[in-house]
This record gives C-alpha cells, sequence and structure tokens, in this order.
C-alpha cells in the first residue's frame, strides 16, 4: 500500500474511519493526504479481513478463533480427487460424500479454467466447499486467468453467505505458478472484491 491509491480502486467506494473531523473537504485537506488516508483505511480493512495462514489445509478448523464455514481449494476441471496437494486434504477430510458427489453423473462435466463451483461439504466440518480450477503456468494470459479464478471463488463465497472461510493457494502446486506471482495476484484480488463489496 502506498500513498497513492492504485487506479483500478480508485472509483471503487471505501467505507471511511471517522477521524473527527472532515479530512474529505479539500479545502481542509490536500488531495495527497486525502488519498493517504484512504489508502490507510483501505489497509485497516484489509488488514481487519483477510488473514494469511500457513498450514494443512485438512486440518484448520478456525482462524484466530473464528470457526470457518467454507474451504477453497484448487482442483482439476472435473473437481475431482487428484490425490495429491490441498484438494487430496480436503477430499479426505470431507470423506466418501465428496468423492460420490463429483463422481455422479448428474454433476460430473469439465469445468473451464477461472471457474469456482461450491459444493456440499459432508464431513468437512464447514458448510460449503469451493472447488477452483485454476490456470498452469504454460497457458496464455495466465495471471488473468489466476485473478478470474479468486474473483469467482469469492463471488461463491458470497453466493452462499460464508463469514470464514480458508483459500488454499490456487496454482501453484502441479500447475507451476510460482508462488510469490500468484500472492500477488491472489491478494490483489482480494483486495478489489473487499472493495467492491463493502465486505
Amino acid at each position: 500500500f502506498k500513498a497513492q491509491r492504485d487506479l483500478e480502486l480508485r472509483f471503487l467506494a471505501l467505507p471511511t474511519r471517522d477521524r473527527g473531523w472532515d479530512w474529505t473537504d479539500r479545502r481542509r485537506t490536500c488531495v495527497e493526504l486525502q488519498e493517504f488516508l484512504q489508502s490507510k483505511d483501505e489497509r485497516t480493512q484489509f488488514d481487519e479481513a483477510v488473514k494469511i495462514l500457513q498450514g494443512d489445509i485438512g486440518y484448520i478448523n478456525d482462524i484466530e478463533g473464528r470457526p470457518l464455514d467454507g474451504i477453497a481449494f484448487p482442483t482439476n476441471s472435473h473437481l475431482t480427487n487428484h490425490y495429491v496437494g490441498a484438494a487430496q486434504a480436503v477430499f479426505r477430510r470431507a470423506g466418501r460424500g465428496l468423492h460420490d458427489h463429483v463422481n455422479d453423473p448428474s454433476f460430473r462435466g469439465r469445468r473451464p479454467t477461472g471457474s469456482a463451483v461450491a459444493t456440499p461439504a459432508f464431513d468437512a466440518g464447514v458448510k460449503k466447499l469451493i472447488h477452483c480450477v485454476g490456470p498452469r503456468i504454460t497457458m496464455p494470459n495466465c495471471f488473468e486467468l489466476l485473478a478470474t479464478t479468486y474473483e469467482n471463488a469469492m463471488s461463491a463465497v458470497l453466493h452462499e453467505e460464508l463469514t470464514c472461510v480458508t483459500i488454499a493457494s490456487i496454482s501453484t502446486g502441479n500447475m507451476g505458478v510460482p508462488c510469490d506471482e500468484a500472492a500477488q495476484v491472489a491478494l490483489r484480488t482480494i483486495q478489489k472484491f473487499l472493495r467492491a463489496n463493502h465486505w
């Protein structure tokens, strides 16, 4: 975060914090200070809403004492268990019901890259699972597709009315997207989502 706000975020309204004086009045406060204060408010909102954890998604049950009600994780285009990484951990956590659900002929099918699909959580101990079909590093527009995947995951969170969700890093395992670049895409996309939805 910096004093000058990102141009893509400039037009998204942000709830402002009361400072005891009207800092939005251009006669009293210069544009640079207004942008700095808006950026500070945005950073505070982001820090309150987003926590970065390291752990096994198969065993995370709460975030700072708040029980999870959703898990978003990377998966293949058929949403089936491919027995590696976060998908394997979530399928193990959810039990046989998830395996049967995604393999049911009425549900089964190929989903496009960038999609996110909510399913029942079965024995996972949360309300919903969000299956995220991320891109491979070799795909054209890989990072745009990765942002779309996170946007769709967050839209599913909103649609399912979830309030505390853990999201495993998408496309950084077998799909080959470098962790640093993937993290930047993820955090920027989540930041935009929080702004756009006043979450």
